[in-house]
C-alpha cells in the first residue's frame, strides 16, 4: 500500500510539473509566426503567390511595430541585402521589385517610425546578426509574455533570455534544444509580475555560417 501511495505521489508531481510548462502551440502570436515562415519559405523558392499570401496574412494577424525593443550593441549593422518581415516588403518582392533589398534599411526604418497601432497588435521588428556573433536586444513587460524569432532563409539561431527587476527578480529563459546548431526559428512563453516593470533582455546567436536577419514576435 505505501509502494502504490508513493508511486501515486510520484505521478501527481509530474502531472503538476507538466501543467507549469507553457504549451507553446496555443501561443497568442501563433499566427504571426506562421506568416513569417511562410514569407520566408515563399521568398526562398520565389513564389510570388505565396509571398502575398504571406503579406495578408500578416496584416490580417493585426501587427504592429515592437518600436520599444532597444538594441544593446555598440553598434547596429545593416539589413540592407536582408530580408525585412513586413508586408510591404513583401508586396515588392511579389511584385517582381528585388531592389527593395538594397533600400532594406530605409523600409525597415519607415515602418517603425509608423509606430505599433493602438488595438493590441502582436509586435514584430525585424533584426540582424552576423555570422557565428550573437546581438542583444532589450524591452520592458509585464505578466504573460509571449515571445519568438524567425531567421530568414538559411539562418539558424539560438534564444537567450534574462528578466530583471528592481525587486531581486533574475530569471533565465534559455533555449535548450539544439543551441549550439541552432535551428530556424525559435518560441517561447513565460509569466512575468504583472505588478510591476520587467526588463527583459532578447540576445539572439547566429549559429550560421552566414549573415542573416530575423523577426522578433512579441504578445
Amino acid at each position: 500500500m505505501k509502494k502504490i501511495t508513493v508511486i501515486l505521489t510520484c505521478v501527481l508531481f509530474a502531472l503538476h510539473l507538466s501543467a507549469q510548462e507553457p504549451v507553446q502551440d496555443s501561443l497568442k502570436i501563433q499566427a504571426v509566426i506562421d506568416a513569417c515562415i511562410a514569407m520566408r519559405d515563399a521568398v526562398a523558392i520565389g513564389d510570388s503567390a505565396a509571398i502575398r499570401q504571406s503579406a495578408l496574412d500578416l496584416e490580417s494577424a493585426g501587427i504592429g511595430s515592437f518600436s520599444s525593443l532597444r538594441c544593446k550593441d555598440d553598434s547596429i549593422a545593416s539589413l540592407n541585402g536582408h530580408l525585412v518581415f513586413d508586408p510591404a516588403f513583401a508586396d515588392s518582392l511579389a511584385s517582381g521589385n528585388t531592389s527593395v533589398y538594397s533600400n532594406a534599411d530605409n523600409m525597415n526604418r519607415t515602418r517603425t517610425h509608423r509606430g505599433q497601432t493602438a488595438d493590441g497588435s502582436y509586435l514584430t521588428k525585424t533584426c540582424f546578426v552576423q555570422a557565428g556573433k550573437s546581438t542583444k536586444w532589450s524591452f520592458a513587460s509585464r505578466g504573460h509574455q509571449e515571445l519568438a524569432v524567425v531567421a530568414e532563409a538559411g539562418g539558424l539561431v539560438t534564444m537567450k533570455i534574462h528578466v530583471t527587476n528592481n525587486a531581486g527578480l533574475d530569471l533565465r529563459f534559455d533555449d535548450t534544444k539544439s543551441v549550439k546548431k541552432g535551428l530556424p526559428q525559435r518560441k517561447t512563453s513565460f509569466e512575468l509580475p504583472s505588478d510591476r516593470r520587467n526588463s527583459v533582455e532578447l540576445e539572439v546567436v547566429n549559429c550560421g555560417k552566414k549573415d542573416c536577419s530575423f523577426v522578433v514576435i512579441s504578445n
